[in-house]
């Protein structure tokens, strides 16, 4: 896959995952339409793929995303969920990314009613925590702690802020 096919698949990936990474930040769309500049229905069919994402858009939802995550450190799922599914998404074969998707659907769905910070990532670690989930993660070099219900991603933490918007200029 050569770079400008990388940068595709990066602004594919996070529009796929839109909503309920929005979800996760503990956005409604019109939140993050006025984030960025655009209206509640941009953000609508973004997600519902009635448009494709541009680049533009791309790099602005991951700046306000990444300033969210800088931001409100308790919400430790957000980064986590951008890390698989958008950062390290196209590493994944279509079964693991479907596993690891159903997941993140359920945890955004968790978000919106009201779940947030440790409980919300309690649920998130419990759902990866399948046989299922492990083997997805495994894929990309993460692992879970299953009796002290912990997820550690390796080097997510260590990221700068910034490496997804240099990768993708580059």
């Amino acid at each position: 896959m050569n770079e400008k096919e990388k940068k595709q698949k990066q602004v594919q990936l996070l529009q796929q995952n839109l909503s309920s990474i929005r979800k996760i930040a503990g956005w409604t769309a019109e939140q993050l339409g006025e984030k960025i500049g655009v209206t509640k229905q941009t953000i609508s069919n973004l997600e519902n793929s009635k448009t494709p994402m541009t680049l533009t858009q791309y790099i602005a939802i991951r700046s306000v995303l990444d300033y969210e995550i800088e931001k409100n450190q308790d919400n430790t799922v957000l980064p986590q969920v951008i890390d698989i599914l958008v950062d390290k998404g196209e590493k994944l074969d279509e079964e693991n990314y479907s596993e690891i998707k159903e997941t993140v659907d359920v945890v955004a769905t968790s978000a919106s009613g009201g779940k947030t910070g440790e409980s919300l990532a309690k649920i998130f670690t419990s759902l990866l925590a399948t046989p299922n989930g492990m083997r997805a993660l495994a894929t990309l070099g993460i692992m879970i702690a299953q009796s002290d219900i912990v997820i550690e991603i390796a080097n997510a933490t260590a990221t700068k802020t910034s490496s997804w918007l240099k990768k993708i200029l580059k």
